[in-house]
């Protein structure tokens, strides 16, 4: 840019091969993707971020890697998920938006023979048949940290309380209070919902 180097893309990736354990056996995580937009000619943008993150995609299939996931959670304001600092006037996509720009790049893998199906976490893991010892366990995602935290504060309720069974029997059964209290106030960069991760 004005004959200077200038970093535009950046993308974070976790590879979990043949020798880690279920469920993360032969996993690639893509855990951060960032950039800044001096690309020139700026309408190509997409274009070339799509088409490297499916030779990534395709490069991890060729090594033997079954499963990739990616999650879709824009950064909330103030926060930068790789470049400390982005130009003013570049703007960070909402929510909705950031997953049709997964989801289209991933409709192009399947349409190269790159990608086989598409799916998300809830539908893969949050059916009700399933335990968390399936759930992929993925360095800097959002989900082990939520699940360490909700871990935690059931084992601080257990220790003020006693066991949910004995507080049961003291309350008569009923539980409205726990069932209406705000879900946890926790929140961060990827706190916005399991459903956004798309799975291949």
């Amino acid at each position: 840019l004005d004959g200077v180097d200038v970093i535009l893309f950046a993308l974070y990736v976790y590879e979990h091969g043949e020798s880690n354990p279920a469920p993360n056996k032969r996993t690639v995580y893509i855990s951060y993707l960032d950039s800044v937009h001096y690309m020139r000619p700026r309408r190509m943008r997409t274009f070339i971020y799509h088409e490297i993150l499916i030779a990534y995609l395709d490069y991890a299939r060729k090594r033997g890697f079954a499963t990739a996931h990616i999650w879709a959670c824009p950064p909330l304001k103030g926060d930068d998920y790789i470049f400390y600092s982005k130009p003013k006037d570049q703007k960070t996509p909402r929510d909705e938006r950031l997953r049709q720009w997964y989801l289209d790049m991933l409709i192009e893998c399947q349409k190269r023979d790159i990608v086989g199906s598409l799916s998300n976490m809830y539908d893969l893991y949050f059916d009700g048949k399933n335990d968390a010892t399936v759930i992929p366990y993925l360095e800097g995602d959002y989900f082990p940290g939520e699940a360490e935290n909700i871990i935690k504060e059931l084992e601080e309720a257990v220790e003020k309380g006693g066991s949910s069974k004995s507080k049961k029997k003291k309350s008569g059964g009923s539980s409205n209070k726990s069932k209406s209290k705000n879900k946890s106030g926790r929140g961060g960069t990827r706190s916005s919902g399991f459903d956004e991760t798309a799975l291949i």
